[in-house]
């Protein structure tokens, strides 16, 4: 048996540095009482991240509430990886005078899914932080799971 691989933090300017270049991500937080994850397009400035969304989707009722952004990135070559975690407060911008919210709508957010993304949301980070898994040789990994 191998000795298990350390996962390290990544250092603040590559942590930010890979969520700058991020264009997709996952949007966590808790709906009810149900948590839920859903993934949306992102881009990503020095203030925030932002996002667009439907009118009737889960996260255009996100304003004021604490949210998480997640990005990754793995190789399942070398069984490697790194993630991004955001915790931080959801504000819509969609109808906002201020310059922060004039500014977050003007953020290049590229969404992917069909019909209208009227809804601008801005997750203003709280904490940012990262953790890496460097290359493993471990062949139970995710025993069981192919090509894993």
């Amino acid at each position: 048996m191998s000795t298990p691989t350390p996962i390290t933090r990544l250092d603040e300017a590559l942590t930010r540095e890979r969520l700058r270049r991020a264009r997709v991500a996952r949007v966590g937080f808790v709906d009810g009482e149900q948590p839920l994850i859903l993934p949306v397009n992102i881009a990503v400035d020095d203030h925030g991240i932002a996002f667009r969304t439907a009118v009737d989707s889960p996260l255009a009722a996100l304003d004021g509430r604490r949210v998480s952004i997640e990005i990754d990135g793995y190789d399942l070559a070398t069984r490697s990886g790194w993630s991004v975690l955001v915790l931080g407060v959801a504000r819509d911008v969609t109808e906002g005078a201020d310059p922060a919210a004039v500014a977050a709508r003007r953020m290049p957010v590229d969404s992917w899914a069909p019909g209208p993304r009227d809804r601008v949301l801005i997750v203003w980070p709280l904490s940012i932080s990262g953790r890496s898994v460097p290359p493993s040789a471990d062949s139970d990994w995710f025993a069981g799971v192919p090509g894993s």
